[in-house]
């Protein structure tokens, strides 16, 4: 080979080595070359950011702006796809549509801005299975009540206790009053009148004995202390001793209710129903409010106590201080539910809202076209199921874009239900002309 030759591929080796050693330190350091045409003369060279990604579950496939990211030929040949978790590095600064798919799920969409020498994260995507509906139990329309402990769920009218574990079924006695409080541990209901252990459906408390006139009960499990109504009265009994006692008296009371030390009643005198709180212990009258006509009703559970008038939809936020005993009224409201000591969610027959009582900030969540009849929220707020008669959905709030996703069609949909991990939903509905109680694993 001729001397300038070599001469010459000597020189191009060491210029070809200097500029891949250029590129691969700038490629290192996050800064990328722009490829844009025409090229700028000051923009050649770009810094880069990064994007950090991670899925439930994990193995997602990755498409950035309609274009599936395959892994770099330097380190695979097979060009195989990049799936979650991930790091995707030198992304000029923008925003960017990630998309992410995998098989038997949902696909995810969401948009990212990515900065110069800065980290990106999605790390909050969640998947959802495509799955069909497995039918549980055959029943008539009814409320579903789950335990504590979510294992079991109890179909009040059908007396039938369900065994989410293993989808059993076990028959309790059915009863007049379809109310039921569970006991904190799971193992016992107060269903109606009777206490009754789930594990033998026996009954370890009668009520009956007391009377037929004995109705709207409720169960002090702490103190072992039932109270009940009978005609123009409210008493409690003492499970382990049997004795019973007067606590209030001489009016007509509509609702009550007990938390802590004071009973909350809703009276009806002359046609005019007020609320008044009492002492539970000394019968004193603490607080005396004015609430007009209406239906109403107590529902608490292990954060706050409400009152709600079910004829003009309104929902009492109640205060445990009596000089202040109703903190404010929201209507109109058809269902509620309490996350945790300070955000409510609730829904009218369109719209879905929130309040945050620490900074009493409110939000409009969704608004939809089909009546809502049921919500169900999971506890870490990632997601919300909401159904409308005929169509169960589900909103991804980390989402930009809260387009719902269809999970199922049926008819007759009601009594939302999401288990302790939040990955089954339970429901009634009619699919196929059979209706009854169903499961529907979300992830």
């Amino acid at each position: 080979m001729p001397k300038k030759i070599r001469d010459f591929l000597f020189i191009a080796f060491i210029v070809l080595f200097v500029i891949l050693t250029v590129l691969i330190s700038l490629y290192a350091a996050g800064y990328k070359l722009n490829t844009k045409w025409p090229p700028r003369l000051g923009q050649l060279v770009q810094k880069t950011g990064m994007l950090i990604l991670d899925s439930t579950p994990k193995g997602a496939n990755i498409i950035i702006n309609g274009e599936e990211k395959k892994q770099s030929w330097l380190i695979d040949i097979g060009r195989n796809n990049v799936t979650t978790p991930t790091r995707i590095k030198n992304l000029i600064a923008g925003e960017y549509t990630i998309r992410l798919e995998k098989e038997g799920y949902w696909p995810l969409e969401k948009k990212i801005k990515i900065e110069s020498g800065q980290s990106s994260f999605i790390e909050d995507a969640i998947l959802f299975k495509r799955s069909a509906p497995l039918r549980l139990a055959l029943c008539a329309p009814q409320e579903i009540s789950l335990s504590p402990d979510k294992k079991n769920i109890i179909l009040s009218k059908d007396g039938q206790v369900i065994n989410l574990k293993n989808a059993s079924t076990s028959a309790i006695t059915i009863t007049n009053d379809n109310n039921i409080q569970w006991s904190k541990n799971s193992n016992q209901v107060l269903f109606g009148n009777k206490l009754i252990n789930i594990d033998n459906s026996s009954s370890s408390y009668d009520l009956s004995v007391i009377g037929k006139a004995a109705t709207n009960f409720y169960w002090d499990e702490t103190n072992k202390k039932i109270y009940y109504q009978a005609n123009s009265e409210i008493n409690c009994i003492i499970t382990d001793k049997n004795n019973i006692s007067t606590i209030l008296s001489g009016s007509d009371y509509t609702a009550y209710a007990i938390r802590d030390d004071l009973i909350y009643t809703v009276e009806n005198i002359s046609g005019q129903n007020y609320l008044r709180v009492y002492g539970l212990d000394n019968n004193i009258l603490k607080s005396n409010t004015f609430l007009g006509n209406g239906e109403f009703y107590f529902q608490q559970d292990n954060y706050h106590l409400n009152l709600y008038d079910k004829k003009q939809q309104a929902l009492y936020l109640l205060s445990d201080y009596t000089d202040q005993t109703i903190i404010s009224k929201i209507r109109p409201v058809i269902n509620w539910q309490w996350l945790d000591n300070d955000l409510l969610i609730w829904h009218n027959d369109f719209e879905i809202y929130s309040l945050n009582t620490k900074n009493n900030k409110q939000e409009l969540i969704l608004r939809v076209s089909n009546s809502i009849v049921n919500i169900a929220w999971n506890k870490a707020k990632k997601y919300l199921v909401y159904a409308s008669d005929t169509q169960i959905n589900l909103i991804n709030l980390n989402l930009d874009k809260k387009e719902p996703i269809i999970l199922l069609t049926a008819n007759e949909i009601n009594n939302l239900v999401l288990d302790e991990k939040n990955q089954l939903l339970y429901f009634y509905a009619q699919i196929n002309q059979k209706a009854g109680i169903y499961k529907l694993q979300l992830q």
